[in-house]
């Protein structure tokens, strides 16, 4: 029996990949078929790129980048540079959604502390990041 197993992957960025497996698939086929998949989506989310200030996702970045670079920091801090450098009132639930955003993507580290949440940007070596 010929079998045909066909994958559609869709990074964030709305970028769409195809892959078909056509005839016997084994187990082990289809184990490295999705390695190969983890391997792209993760080189395509790992790839270094300017943070877009025009969003509001690229000014957090920004900030991240440059003020936070080094050190614990709060949802609130984020808040407080966010209004005064670009002169936006933001709501405090908006940050901890990005910042827990960015946690879920290992891009910022987040730990409890109290019954609030404190962050520190998380830095990887090239071998790091091939290795997610």
């Amino acid at each position: 029996m010929l079998k045909r197993v066909r994958f559609e992957v869709e990074n964030e960025q709305g970028r769409k990949s195809f892959h078909v497996l056509e005839g016997p698939v084994s187990r082990n086929d289809l184990m490295k078929t999705m390695d190969a998949l983890e391997m792209m989506d993760q080189s395509i989310e790992h790839s270094p790129r300017a943070p877009d200030e025009g969003t509001f996702f690229g000014k957090v970045q920004t900030l991240l980048e440059t003020t936070f670079a080094a050190g614990d920091f709060s949802s609130s801090d984020v808040a407080r540079e966010l209004e005064e450098k670009y002169a936006q009132p933001v709501k405090l639930s908006t940050i901890s959604t990005y910042l827990a955003r960015l946690a879920d993507k290992r891009y910022i580290k987040r730990e409890r502390f109290g019954n609030s949440w404190v962050y520190r940007r998380v830095y990887l070596k090239p071998a790091q990041v091939a290795e997610r």
